[in-house]
């Protein structure tokens, strides 16, 4: 298995000033205060030198997300069989890769046209953390196993199939589950690990998504971090896409907030760890063992 982790996102924001409000106000990230000639502004987790670049852009919505690999090795390898794949590599530019913090990255897309940003070598920011809304630490690593990545990122994939064998067979994820949500017939959404023991790093969901992205999951280290947060953004008037529930796959018990530009963000807690060794994919039929009833906003809102 070659992918460590879903290492980073890059988001297109129409206010980017309110989604960094957003994201140290409510989500208690930390502005990495980081200078950029195009105007992003970056917000950490860990001692990464961030794991969300908010980018200034004509529409919100998901740019790129960034796959981390663990040698140059790894990399180059997956490079080229992306290449032999039919899917275009673009290698990325010194400039380009001081920006990300990495040694070096190459950008393609998947069958369902998603940016993917495949690099190595990521250069560790040593300030300690330091959550404006007190937040201890975000779910990122796991004892001696290393990194976990940023948390999770759920991607449009009409042709799921063929998006699916891409990042088994090519980019060398593994399938965890496969979930049918009740109620919604014609839905499937599968779910691939990276090698770490996150239950997932990334899923499909077999339909478009305007923003490009269904969702971005970030943890957290206690139920009472998530609370608070719930607390934060109602006095903030977030949206709630979704109330407090736990799901049935990863165990991750979350809240559901849209982000300024309407990404979703969950927002969790005790996410399942698994060892790959042992484990079996499953399908469900269920997506939640309680909670999570949802409230999409209305299209004019």
């Amino acid at each position: 298995m070659s992918v460590s982790a879903s290492g980073y996102l890059r988001i297109g924001a129409t206010d980017v000033a309110a989604w960094m409000d957003f994201g140290t106000d409510v989500l208690g990230l930390m502005d990495a205060r980081r200078e950029d000639p195009a105007g992003a502004r970056f917000l950490r987790m860990d001692d990464h030198p961030f794991r969300l670049m908010v980018e200034p852009a004509e529409a919100d919505g998901l740019i790129a997300a960034g796959l981390e690999f663990p040698s140059e090795d790894a990399w180059q390898r997956t490079c080229e069989a992306v290449a032999e794949s039919g899917q275009s590599v673009t290698p990325g530019s010194a400039e380009e890769a001081k920006r990300r913090g990495v040694t070096a990255f190459a950008t393609t897309a998947d069958p369902a046209g998603n940016t993917l940003e495949l690099y190595w070598g990521r250069e560790l920011d040593y300030t300690p953390l330091v959550s404006p809304q007190g937040v201890p630490g975000f779910v990122t690593t796991y004892q001696q196993t290393g990194d976990l990545g940023f948390g999770h990122i759920v991607l449009p994939a009409p042709d799921i199939d063929a998006t699916a064998s891409f990042y088994t067979n090519v980019i060398g994820m593994g399938l965890t589950d496969t979930l049918y949500p009740p109620g919604m017939d014609g839905i499937k959404i599968q779910f691939y690990h990276a090698n770490n023991p996150r239950q997932h790093s990334l899923a499909l969901f077999n339909g478009p998504h305007p923003l490009g992205v269904v969702h971005i999951m970030v943890e957290v280290e206690t139920m009472d971090e998530v609370g608070r947060t719930m607390d934060r953004a109602e006095a903030a008037g977030s949206h709630f896409l979704a109330t407090l529930g736990r799901h049935v796959n990863d165990n991750m018990c979350s809240v559901y907030l849209l982000a300024p530009g309407g990404i979703a963000v969950e927002y969790g807690y005790d996410g399942m760890l698994i060892d790959w060794e042992t484990h079996v994919p499953t399908v469900s039929t269920e997506g939640d063992l309680w909670g999570h009833d949802y409230s999409f906003p209305d299209v004019n809102e």
